[in-house]
């Protein structure tokens, strides 16, 4: 094992203390630490990696919670118009004989049920209230009676819930859109901090971003239980969904920057997995906390954990040789052989290996923008194909996620499977890919989770069990090609937009999510049609994927050209066929 010099100690100490001598600074200057170069020794996910990336990683199961919570915070119980104050005992009616003369029945997917939303009123004298029930409804037929909104407040059924958000402003009928607008202002949130995060990161580097930031989301996670109102709640939840973006963009960012290119697909499916299991351990929480205030407490306490990563996170070696703190990536590291009982060699730290640059047809170019996506006509094409498939798929994911209380049977349990299906979901994609390609996989599973998704909400009530099986199949499939889009984009565009491409793709992403609640209003005039809309579209989605190009075994663009040429066979070439033809 690599012992530490005595001047890298003094170098330590002066750093430590804010100082350096012009010895400390001579030594800073001739150390050039190359991470590539030390994955070689630290292996490419190796002991060291494991222990930060799967503690930095506990965050996307607390950031679960705050997503996904929304099913219990807001969720709407059973309710009535809470009736006016007036005697019916006089009519000698059973309780249902009084609920017909008081509340209105409505039609509604050919049933007839009695309205939450209206009541009747009567301009009646008391002497009517001193007769049967059969002269009362003789002498104020329906066609006699007045229909109103409540105007009394409402009645909830507690039997589920203590209470929620919606119980607590009385968020119901004419105001149940606002409830819808939380989650999709939370997407609006996610928006907001993918688009400033990764330059929030890249300046002032992953710690110390992730730190104050859940510091942030725990400060206004507890507030937001004690919101004096409304829109005090949707105000808080923005800033707490910009911070969760963050946070849980930060662990991939570390993790991709710690392990070897091999290993970024696997953890990128571990993070993945951390989410998966917040998803299934939040039903546990919520069935054990009725009330929403403190739920809201219970799933922010978490967040605490920053405290430790003060001190058991590290800062991204690659982020500080990206920004010439060479001294202090050469500590990061040589920590990391102690965990890993190897000792690096000197040319980890006295790298000569010369600078590259990226070129394009022969002449340097550094900035491209978001209007190369739209450049040329194949990749406009394949753009426009990849944004309207992000766009589906985070809208049908969070539809059927935010929705769980649509399929019938118990909530708890329904969410809980929601959320487990997720986990074999993201392992099988890994295998998917390699065996059937990209193109193929994305297609056929977003046909399949369409036509489940149509298919579930047609299933007649009392075979609720196969509704729930067929509604899972879809949140299945979806699951994996949320998973199958990202890395289908990365490896369509070429390199010197490869980054703008999948982030406009996640932007995109965060508009299907902005867009999935207010179709799920649409349940009101037709309870199946935002599971047709979410099956039609995926359906589409999955057509139109067959129009891209297959990315299995081919060699990554690297120029605009090239990736105009993908596929067309003058350009990229099989990575096999290009090494045999050598």
């Amino acid at each position: 094992m690599a012992e530490r010099e005595p001047e890298d100690e003094a170098l330590v100490d002066g750093q430590a203390n804010g100082t350096a001598t012009d010895k400390d600074q001579g030594i800073s200057d001739s150390i050039k630490v190359n991470y590539d170069k030390a994955l070689k020794y630290l292996g490419g996910f190796g002991p060291w990696q494991k222990r930060v990336y799967l503690l930095v990683c506990l965050p996307a199961i607390f950031n679960a919670f705050q997503t996904m919570g929304i099913v219990f915070i807001a969720a709407e119980p059973e309710f009535s118009c809470r009736q006016p104050d007036v005697n019916f005992t006089g009519l000698n009616a059973t309780d249902a004989e009084i609920r017909n003369i008081t509340v209105p029945w409505e039609r509604k997917d050919d049933e007839w049920k009695q309205s939450q939303c209206f009541r009747y009123s009567y301009n009646f004298s008391a002497s009517d209230l001193q007769t049967t029930y059969q002269d009362f409804v003789d002498r104020y037929p329906v066609a006699n009676r007045t229909k109103i909104k409540c105007d009394q407040g409402y009645v909830y059924d507690r039997s589920q819930f203590e209470n929620t958000v919606v119980t607590q402003w009385d968020v119901v009928c004419d105001k149940k859109w606002q409830v819808n607008m939380i989650q999709s202002v939370w997407m609006a949130g996610l928006m907001f901090g993918s688009f400033f995060g990764g330059h929030a990161a890249d300046i002032w580097g992953r710690k110390p971003v992730l730190l104050v930031l859940l510091a942030v989301l725990y400060l206004f996670g507890m507030a937001s239980a004690f919101s004096p109102n409304f829109i005090v709640l949707v105000a808080f939840r923005f800033i707490m969904a910009s911070a969760c973006m963050i946070i849980f963009e930060i662990p991939f960012v570390i993790g991709a920057e710690m392990v070897s290119p091999e290993k970024r697909t696997l953890v990128g499916m571990i993070i993945m997995i951390y989410w998966a299991v917040g998803y299934v351990l939040l039903a546990g929480v919520a069935y054990l906390i009725r009330s929403w205030m403190w739920f809201q407490i219970a799933v922010t306490m978490p967040y605490l954990i920053g405290i430790a990563y003060y001190w058991l996170i590290p800062e991204s070696p690659r982020w500080l040789i990206s920004r010439n703190r060479h001294s202090e990536a050469k500590v990061i590291v040589e920590e990391g052989a102690k965990i890993a009982k190897v000792a690096l060699p000197d040319e980890v730290f006295h790298d000569d290996t010369p600078v590259t640059k990226d070129v394009e047809g022969g002449s340097e170019r550094s900035l491209y923008t978001f209007v190369d996506l739209f450049r040329t006509p194949n990749l406009c094409k394949w753009t426009l194909n990849l944004f309207f498939n992000w766009a589906v798929n985070s809208m049908v994911y969070y539809g059927i996620s935010l929705n769980a209380a649509a399929f019938h049977g118990n909530l708890y349990l329904n969410f809980a499977i929601s959320g487990f299906v997720e986990i074999p979901a993201y392992i099988i994609s890994i295998f998917i890919l390699d065996k059937f390609g990209r193109r193929c996989s994305l297609s056929s599973l977003m046909v399949v989770g369409g036509l489940a998704c149509i298919v579930a909400f047609f299933i007649p009530k009392h075979l609720f069990w196969l509704t729930t099986t067929l509604a899972m199949i879809g949140k299945f499939c979806i699951t994996a090609t949320f998973a199958i889009v990202y890395i289908f984009t990365a490896e369509i565009y070429p390199t010197v937009i490869r980054n703008i491409g999948v982030g406009m793709g996640a932007m995109m992403a965060r508009v299907g999510g902005i867009v999935a609640p207010f179709i799920d209003l649409l349940g009101v005039y037709w309870t199946p049609l935002p599971y047709v809309i979410f099956g039609g579209t995926s359906i589409a989605a999955g057509l139109l994927a067959l129009l891209l190009p297959e990315t299995k075994g081919k060699a990554l663009p690297e120029t605009i050209e090239d990736g105009e040429n993908f596929g067309k066979g003058e350009g990229i070439v099989d990575e096999e066929r290009e090494t045999a033809r050598l």
